[in-house]
């Protein structure tokens, strides 16, 4: 199991290892004891009962938000009733509407807008926190399409770090990104629904998370992928103003849609759906009787953050040039080989299709297009790109396509948040670079055609237990990458503490980013972190950054 090792027997062995002898608190953690009482917290909306996970206190499926279901479909969420009953919070809530991946469970209940918190110190640690905890909320990945919060265990952090984390569930896909006339005719916010339901969490966590031990004035946001997107969304939204203190972007982009370009989607997919015609109340109303499994079959791309004018004023690139976003310190960082796994999963890996050939790679670069921020490269420039990245030099087509994505979507993007935001707030840049890192959740793994490297996602085994995805019989982590786990797990909980990744035993110290004298990033990767100083010439961001400016 490629995970951060936090099973009893594994931990015992690393206690002896280091040389940590308590012989009674190991017979305790390796053999059990009586189980310990279950967690209670009693809130407004009732009295929750978690399960205790051997040091951690576990509350699943805990409802943030009312169903939004029927008339509330493509509404902003409402807060979750108040109550006084029982509320059994040890299983995980239901997934939000999805098709089939390897980022979740096809599913297409609408009544998913749950969350789950992980404490430390189990159930006695509930009474010994007296709100000073800091708090980490984790935006899942999925490309606003796919997953869920379950999937991210999230004890290796709560444990190692002192944090409460809580992890959310929020609307994907048609459901949670999308625009229509006819609803955008009604008097609410539009579009970003995904956005609201994740705003929503952070004001439940403000208001609710005392209960647990934890300080709502010391909230960390961060996610990866379309969880990352979502920070930068965040970060640049008034709305959320207030409801974080601190961002962590993992291998996010400053993607996004207007309104207009998103409601010629909403409206493609109405005339699928059979609600092409009538007022907009008609519309409207057809659109919420419609089955969730038509709309994810009829959804179209692309599924992005939408510029409304409330919600997103201007574009995320725009607000951070001008500084008007929200002023927290920040983390941001990409994965060496990002694209690779892209390339595996929309070729090597699909069915019927199989690696790409040289008479292929202009195609699959237009392909991609729609992935990089704003609105993509242009057909124009595709005949540019091959000249800066010909085929000659690499080892096959996917390789090359791969490292276009990598560079052009997220490495060079990640670096232009950096220089803009970096002139208003304290800002830690990272690249992590474990090409050796397991590969958890690409099925198929026998028809790979390349090494995937540092790709997309591979990251998130060190911060995480991914056991609930990742495929039988991968390899764990080896005992350099179990150190680096432990070390990007003391940088990120240090920054939830502090504010500054250094805040606890530098492991090593971790440069603040500088646009103006050229400081490096920080390097994750085995044998120990380190400064990495040719990341813009390895990526090719000055030709990145010529070719947006063309655009």
């Amino acid at each position: 199991m490629a995970s951060v090792v936090t099973d009893g027997r594994s931990l015992c062995w690393r206690g002896i290892q280091y040389g940590i002898v308590c012989a009674i608190g190991l017979f305790i953690l390796c053999f059990g004891t009586a189980a310990s009482a279950a967690p209670t917290v009693t809130l407004e909306q009732g009295t929750l009962t978690g399960v205790d996970m051997g040091g951690v206190a576990v509350f699943r499926g805990v409802r943030y938000a009312m169903p939004p279901v029927g008339d509330l479909r493509w509404r902003p969420p409402q807060p979750v009733a108040r109550g006084q009953e029982q509320v059994d919070a040890t299983s995980f809530g239901s997934d939000c509407p999805q098709g089939t991946s390897p980022w979740g469970k096809p599913s297409t209940t609408e009544d998913c807008l749950f969350l789950n918190i992980y404490v430390p110190g189990g159930t006695d640690g509930l009474s010994e926190h007296a709100g000073e905890l800091p708090v980490m909320i984790w935006l899942h990945g999925g490309g606003f399409s796919f997953g869920n919060g379950a999937a991210y265990d999230s004890t290796p952090l709560a444990q190692g770090g002192n944090v409460i984390v809580v992890t959310i569930n929020y609307r994907l896909g048609a459901l949670g990104l999308f625009a229509h006339p006819a609803l955008d005719s009604e008097d609410h916010l539009l579009a970003n629904y995904a956005l609201m339901d994740q705003q929503l969490a952070f004001e439940w966590v403000k208001h609710n998370i005392a209960a647990f031990g934890g300080d709502p004035a010391n909230v960390t946001i961060f996610g990866e992928s379309a969880g990352g997107d979502a920070v930068i969304a965040h970060l640049a939204s008034p709305l959320a103003a207030g409801l974080f203190q601190k961002a962590i972007i993992h291998s996010g982009g400053t993607h996004y849609i207007s309104l207009q370009d998103s409601e010629t989607v909403g409206v493609t997919l109405a005339g699928k759906v059979g609600c092409g015609q009538g007022s907009d109340a008609e519309v409207a109303a057809c659109l919420r009787s419609v089955p969730v499994s038509q709309l994810i079959a009829n959804e179209a791309t692309p599924i992005a953050a939408v510029i409304e004018g409330k919600m997103l004023p201007m574009s995320p690139a725009a607000a951070f040039a001008a500084g008007k976003f929200n002023h927290v310190p920040i983390i941001n960082g990409t994965n060496h080989d990002e694209g690779r796994i892209v390339v595996a999963l929309n070729y090597d890996l699909a069915e019927g299709v199989g690696p790409l050939q040289p008479g292929d790679y202009q195609s699959a670069l237009q392909f991609f297009g729609p992935f990089l921020p704003g609105t993509g490269w242009a057909s124009g420039d595709i005949p540019t790109i091959t000249q800066e990245y010909p085929l000659g030099q690499y080892p096959s087509t996917d390789l090359a396509t791969a490292q276009v994505f990598t560079d052009g979507a997220l490495a060079c993007p990640a670096l232009e948040v950096d220089n803009e935001l970096s002139r208003y707030v304290p800002v830690w840049a990272y690249e992590f670079n474990d090409v050796n890192a397991p590969v958890i959740v690409v099925p198929l793994e026998s028809q790979k055609s390349f090494p995937y490297g540092a790709t997309h996602f591979s990251e998130l085994q060190f911060l995480f237990n991914m056991s609930a995805l990742t495929i039988p019989g991968t390899p764990g982590l080896s005992p350099a990458e179990q150190e680096l786990s432990a070390r990007m797990i003391r940088y990120w909980t240090s920054f939830a503490t502090f504010g500054d990744p250094n805040g606890v035993k530098p492991s090593p110290h971790w440069r603040r980013f500088n646009h103006v004298a050229g400081t490096p990033m920080q390097s994750l990767d085995t044998p120990r972190p380190r400064p990495e100083f040719d990341f813009a010439n390895a990526h090719k961001c000055d030709f990145w950054h010529v070719l947006g400016e063309g655009a």
